[in-house]
């Protein structure tokens, strides 16, 4: 691979930047804007330019012209970026009235994505704790990046008669959950009995790859993609669902790009699922009696800002009896990242923490008893950010997956 072969591409992205500076100070009530980058924010009297987007935009200038070269502590800091987008969201749109046309060509994602690629290629990353979870991922005895054996990613199906070696709905059940949150998948499938729903599963499924492309390191994830696809394929596969939000973005977006084709079979999120079952009014709730309860909702960045999923798991929670949804100020496009994505959980732990710490802070304005959200990644960080929080804040607000949810309620 040639230098900068990636950022090359990305040219007009990177020159687009006009130094504006709202990826990094935009507040617009308005237009439901409270700031743009939870990095920034986080890293509170230790952030300067580079910490959001207008300073690496300025760094890549450099870097694209010749007067700064890559580096492995060019690397430390663009690795505690989230990827989460708000920054292309925020793009020289916070005022109406003074719309840049350059924010139009600008796909930050791409240039974050660009970078770590040609720093992978350089040498200069993965950083420690990356290249330990890209390693672990491609061991063949394990093929998940917690370094767990393969076989103990099923065990949580063991009792199931409702899933199938082979079928037209097969899960991707990801890494996250089958390894750290098996309770949840439990009460899906259970959710799955009550309607009478058969599903299908592979007890040789690899991960994703997510860990590693996020990373930059796609030549780790070749064979992980190849395998994947080819093993559903021989399942039968029409729909292939996952409830990890990481896993479905990668699966719908990622795969046919580095295939360079479309998949053989259609890509859901659960909650697609859930919210079709919710629509054919599958799913007996109980109709709750009392008080209501106040929830609120927190958009996963894969879901949300990458896959402009925002609206399905808003159905779901809507119309189970006796809820009451509560949005926090920022939501949807503008909502705050938990602080987990791209590999700063691992690598940068403190940091992850103290973002979520924010989010969880904003769950609890709302005066909702419950945090929802969809996505393993987000319910872990956002748990671990209120366990080091006051028992006061603790007592306000429950972190729970919206599969958990619905399984009570029925």
């Amino acid at each position: 691979m040639t230098e900068l072969e990636n950022l090359k591409k990305e040219w007009d992205n990177i020159f687009s930047c006009m130094g504006c500076g709202e990826c990094g100070f935009a507040i617009n009530p308005n237009a439901e804007i409270y700031l743009t980058c939870p990095v920034k924010e986080a890293l509170g009297d230790a952030a300067f330019e580079i910490s959001f987007s207008r300073g690496r935009m300025s760094v890549l200038k450099s870097i694209l012209k010749g007067s700064i070269p890559l580096s492995k502590k060019l690397a430390e800091f663009v690795y505690q970026c989230t990827e989460c987008g708000n920054c292309t969201e925020t793009c020289s749109q916070s005022d109406e009235h003074v719309v840049l046309k350059t924010s139009e060509w600008i796909d930050h994602g791409k240039v974050w994505n660009a970078l770590r690629k040609d720093l992978v290629g350089a040498g200069h990353a993965p950083l420690e704790k990356h290249a330990t979870l890209i390693e672990l991922m491609n061991n063949p005895e394990m093929k998940n990046p917690y370094g767990e054996i393969k076989s103990k990613k099923y065990d949580w199906a063991d009792k199931f008669s409702n899933i199938k070696e082979n079928g037209e709905l097969v899960i991707f059940g990801g890494c996250t959950m089958p390894l750290r949150q098996t309770e949840t998948l439990k009460k899906m499938m259970k959710i799955f009995q009550v309607v009478g729903k058969d599903i299908a599963m592979s007890k040789d499924e690899w991960c994703c790859g997510s860990i590693a492309m996020r990373i930059g390191d796609y030549s780790a994830v070749e064979e992980e993609v190849k395998h994947n696809v080819e093993l559903y394929k021989a399942l039968g596969a029409k729909t292939v669902f996952s409830p990890c939000a990481g896993c479905y973005r990668t699966l719908k977006k990622d795969y046919p790009d580095i295939l360079g084709e479309e998949l053989p079979f259609e890509v859901k999120h659960i909650t697609e699922i859930l919210a079709e079952m919710v629509k054919n009014n599958e799913i007996p709730f109980q109709v709750a009696e009392g008080e209501t309860i106040k929830v609120t909702y927190h958009d996963p960045c894969h879901l949300g800002r990458h896959m402009d999923l925002y609206d399905i798991p808003r159905e779901i929670i809507t119309n189970i009896p006796g809820i009451e949804l509560i949005e926090m100020k920022r939501n949807r496009n503008n909502a705050w990242c938990c602080g987990a994505g791209e590999g700063v959980k691992s690598q940068f732990p403190d940091l992850s923490i103290n973002i979520s710490k924010e989010r969880v802070r904003e769950a609890i304005e709302t005066g909702a008893r419950v945090l929802l959200t969809s996505c393993p990644f987000c319910v872990g960080n956002l748990q671990d950010a209120l366990n080091q929080m006051s028992s006061e804040d603790q007592d306000k607000i429950k972190v729970v997956d919206i599969i958990d949810f619905m399984a009570s309620k029925n």
